[in-house]
């Protein structure tokens, strides 16, 4: 017997090489995959993604399969999680346990939030005896083009109003809702299906209706990818000063932000914040706002160190204010008209497109008006594809006051003509939405469009 020999039958006569728990080895390799570590001994399986690799443009959904097979001794349970995602992305196994021999679903949402790069997701497989760890290599590219709708949070308060309960036209197939963690997490669902990734999200200011609806909007879309947008709306009312803007736009990226939050912050581009500045009738007063803004975004800076990327709506003169570089991009929030093609603006254009308009309280045909037409409808998301804007806009999600929702509605409340559009619930998902997701945006990147729109 040699002296190996006999070193070895001392230790296990002491009880140092007796059976206990299973060590895991160091890791061993790391493409994308592939098993990146093994254990020693006993029951063993292993664990694969398939396929390796994917690649996405910021705000869209990747999916993959995570295969697990027995290869040595019993199956075993193994729990299946996920890490190493980038910031405005989430992430889901589904089944989070399976036995080892069965697969499950891997679900990574981005959103416009998420820098563009290239990401090692990291998806984990344990079992009683045995853990392995596989690579997910995820290609985000930046968005050529945001879609986004503008929503309003002021349910179930804004049902009864100027007399009217409920004030609309229509009969929402939803009823007189709430902005409820379910209700919003169902809607964010039927924006998505439309090829939405944002949700321009009205808010009059501190402690008012809209903000303390805001927290469920917040929760609701966590996770999913989807993320929002204030609409300031206090711009329409007044002017406010420079430093009441600042202060607003801290509070909401203070209250609202932070880690896995579905708070829109675009990279290197900051908090998108669109206003609705409705009183800038003349090019004196349009331009005072953007220096009024231009000034809201330097306090901001040096304040909090945040930056914000601002959307006015456009205003009789518009390009030629002295501030205009200061403001990221224009929107026309005008939804008694089918179309507002803005792709030209300065910085940043945008393309808005509308259902249709009918108010509550007036007849149908009453001016402002604009019927409901399917053909009209598809035929303004196309030209929208093809206009090259890096912002798409829907006007509206639910304004059910204004008739410009595209929400599911399944009757007319008010008297309409005979073949009057009155439901486009499309027996369980809006028509709007559908016709949404026939025309998703383009992913190539879009250039710039030369000329200058008027308001």
């Amino acid at each position: 017997m040699t002296c190996a020999a006999v070193l070895i039958l001392s230790l296990v006569a002491c009880g140092q090489l007796a059976a206990g728990p299973t060590r895991l080895a160091e890791p061993v390799r790391s493409e994308a995959g592939a098993t990146v570590s093994r254990p020693s001994a006993g029951d063993d399986f292993s664990l694969a993604v398939v396929p390796g690799s994917a690649s996405v443009v910021a705000g869209n959904l990747v999916q993959a399969t995570v295969r697990t097979i027995t290869t040595t001794g019993a199956a075993q349970a193994v729990s299946l999680t996920v890490g190493g995602l980038p910031a405005g992305t989430a992430a889901t196994v589904e089944p989070a346990v399976v036995a080892s021999g069965g697969s499950a679903v891997l679900t990574v949402r981005t959103s416009v939030s998420t820098r563009a790069g290239t990401y090692d997701v990291v998806v984990a497989g344990a079992g009683a005896s045995a853990r392995h760890t596989v690579v997910f290599r995820l290609v985000v590219r930046a968005p050529a083009v945001i879609r986004a709708a503008f929503y309003y949070p002021w349910f179930p308060e804004a049902w009864r109003q100027q007399g009217l309960d409920p004030f609309t036209n229509y009969v929402p197939v939803r009823g007189r809702y709430a902005v409820e963690e379910p209700v919003v997490r169902a809607q964010v669902a039927d924006m998505r299906y439309g090829g939405i990734t944002m949700g321009i999200a009205s808010w009059f200011g501190r402690g008012t209706v809209t903000d303390r609806h805001w927290p469920a909007m917040v929760r609701a879309a966590q996770g999913t990818g989807f993320v929002w947008a204030p609409y300031y709306e206090p711009e329409g009312t007044s002017d406010p000063m420079p430093e009441r803007i600042a202060d607003d736009l801290h509070y909401l990226r203070a209250t609202y932000g932070g880690e896995g939050s579905a708070l829109a912050v675009l990279p290197d581009r900051g908090m998108p914040v669109f206003v609705y500045n409705s009183g800038d009738l003349t090019t004196a007063q349009g331009c005072a706002t953007v220096d009024r803004w231009v000034q809201a975004q330097a306090l901001l800076q040096r304040r909090f160190g945040e930056t914000v990327n601002v959307n006015l709506k456009v205003f009789p003169g518009y390009p030629g204010c002295s501030g205009v570089a200061g403001v990221a991009g224009w929107h026309q929030y005008g939804p008694a008209r089918a179309e507002h093609d803005f792709s030209g603006a300065p910085g940043e254009g945008s393309y808005t497109v509308s259902p249709g308009f009918w108010k509550a309280g007036l007849a149908y045909g009453q001016a402002p008006f604009l019927s409901r037409d399917r053909a009209r409808w598809r035929a303004g998301l196309a030209r929208m594809n093809a206009s090259g804007a890096p912002w798409q806009l829907v006007t509206t999600y639910n304004e059910w006051g204004e008739g410009t929702a595209i929400e599911s509605s399944r009757a007319c409340r008010g008297p309409a003509p005979a073949g009057t559009w009155c439901d486009w619930s499309g027996g369980g998902r809006s028509d709007f939405i559908s016709d949404l997701h026939d025309q998703l945006p383009p992913a190539r990147d879009a250039g710039a469009v030369p000329g200058v729109a008027a308001p």
